[in-house]
Formats: C-alpha cells, structure tokens, sequence
C-alpha cells in the first residue's frame, strides 16, 4: 500500500502534460517526429516509477520528485517554445524530437566517443587518488612538513590546469597521454587538499589515544587517519571529479580527435546545432550519472554518519 501510494504524484501529471504536448499540432515546417521524444519521455518516466519504488527515505522520494518534475516540465516547454509555438530561433534551438531523433542515428558513435573519455578520466582520476590521499595523510598528520606542503599544494593548485595543455602537447608523445596529464592534474590537488583537511581536524584525543594501541606509523594512517578523514577526502574527490570533466572536455575541443568535447566541437565547426545540443545533453547527462554513482559510494562508506 506504502509503494502505491509513492506512485500518486503530480509528477506524472507533467509527464502525461509533455507527452500531450509532443503530439499537438505543430506550426512549423521543421518538425522531426514525435514519437522520439515521446519514446524519451516514456523510458524516463519508467526510470522514475522504478527509482520512487526502490527509495526508502522520504527526503530522497521527494527529491526524486522534484528532479523528474522538473524535466518532464522543461522537456514540455521546451517543445511548446521549439515545435509547436516557434518563440525561439530554429536554426539554433532544435525541438526535442528533432535532437532524440539525431541522438539515436548518432548513438553508436557517441558510445565510442563516451569510451575514449571515460577511458582517460578514469585513468588520470586514479593515478590521482593513488597517490593524492597517501601524500595528503603524511603532510596532513606531519605538522612540520605539512605546512610547507601546504603552501606548495595552494600554489600549484590555484594555476588553472588548462594551461599545461600547451606543454603535455609538446613534452608528451601522444594527446591521450597529454589528457591523462591534465586530468592528473586536475584532480590531485583538490584531493590533496581534502585529505590534508581531513587529518588536520581529527580530533587530537582520537589520534593520542590511537597512538596508544597502534605505534606502527602505517597502521595509524590507514586504520585510524583515513577512515576519520573520508568526509572530507569525498568532498575533493567531488571536487576534482567534476574539475576532470570540464578540464577533459575543454582538452578534447581544443586538440582532441576522439571523445565528448571533440564530438561537440567537430559540429560546432560546421554549425550543425542539433549534433550540438546532442553533445550538451549527453556530456550533461553522463555527468550527472558519474557524479551520482560517487555520491552512493561515499553514502555507502559514510554510513557511520548516520
């Protein structure tokens, strides 16, 4: 009874509201074809049905809610502005089933695209936590070194990453290594930065006491350091996720062959809007879903908190 009642909501009001809108009639001669973006608006409202059943907090359901609300009435409006009313540019603002449609015919290349990405985030994302948090617990517990690597860490981490993109090109063999660089980069220093902060505000009772049971100086890192720092080791690793993405995306428009950025910044060159605003979509949408994955990993490993 709990699970049907989840399911009266106003947010499927505003699904059926959009997906009524697909199907008016429209006032252009520029029309791609409803059923696209109609097929996009049932898959996410099954999406949505499927995550309110297996939500358990309120709070989530509600946010969950609000979430899918907010696209099926941005989806709605878009099409009303695009398709049916024409208040905005065609030529630059494509309607809904006009995008889904390209996004569909261009999906086997945007998946190989995606793979070129992910494969360089995630391997410059890695190297950064491997080595970011052991070096952040060291200067985080020495309080001598720490300082100074302190002052190093916000030196180098306040020059923008970008700006090594010109001399990877030039020092390194091939712009797969050069990205992985800049995404090393780009994400070590607000890890760094987390761990540093994390240690730095243990309680001092904890590490004595801990001192007293555990001399050995690794044990103390990772069996007493880490774990009492992962709230704010998250918050960097956060931090520099998102920074990889937008450093990522950036390297492969300015001399990438492959990926995201390259994808979007290959039509944008031939001005084709919709290939575009398929880019923006996707790039925006695998974001969101990397991010979220995160933030379940450290809610999991955050359970204590609670």
């Amino acid at each position: 009874m709990k699970r049907v009642k989840r399911l009266l909501s106003v947010t499927h009001i505003l699904f059926l509201a959009a997906l009524f809108i697909q199907f008016m009639p429209s006032h252009t001669k520029k029309i791609g074809d409803p059923k696209y973006s109609a097929g996009l608006l049932l898959i996410l409202e099954i999406a949505y049905i499927i995550l309110i059943l297996l939500r358990r907090k309120q709070d989530r359901i509600k946010t969950t809610n609000g979430v899918f609300g907010v696209i099926f009435s941005f989806i709605g409006i878009w099409t009303l502005l695009t398709a049916k009313f024409v208040l905005i540019p065609q030529d630059i603002f494509k309607a809904p089933d006009v995008v889904t449609k390209q996004f569909v015919s261009d999906l086997p290349r945007l998946m190989n695209d995606l793979a070129v990405s992910m494969i360089t985030i995630t391997t410059g994302y890695i190297l950064a936590l491997i080595t970011a948090i052991p070096i952040g617990l060291f200067l985080g517990w020495n309080a001598q070194v720490g300082k100074v690597g302190e002052q190093i860490a916000n030196f180098l981490g306040s020059i923008p990453p970008i700006v090594f993109i010109p001399y990877t090109l030039a020092l390194l063999p091939t712009f797969k290594s050069c990205s992985i660089f800049v995404i090393f980069i780009t994400a070590f220093f607000p890890i760094l930065s987390g761990t540093m902060s994390g240690v730095q505000n243990i309680n001092k009772t904890t590490i004595e006491s801990a001192k007293i049971f555990c001399p050995s100086k690794p044990y103390m890192l990772y069996s007493v350091l880490l774990p009492a720092s992962l709230p704010q080791i998250f918050d960097g690793c956060n931090m520099g996720l998102l920074l990889s993405f937008i450093l990522l995306t950036s390297a492969e428009m300015i001399g990438g062959n492959s990926g995201i950025g390259f994808y979007i910044q290959y039509y944008t060159n031939f001005g084709n809007f919709t290939r575009i605003m398929v880019g923006i979509v996707f790039l925006g949408t695998i974001v969101t879903l990397v991010t979220n994955l995160v933030k379940a990993i450290e809610a999991r490993f955050l359970r204590w908190k609670n």
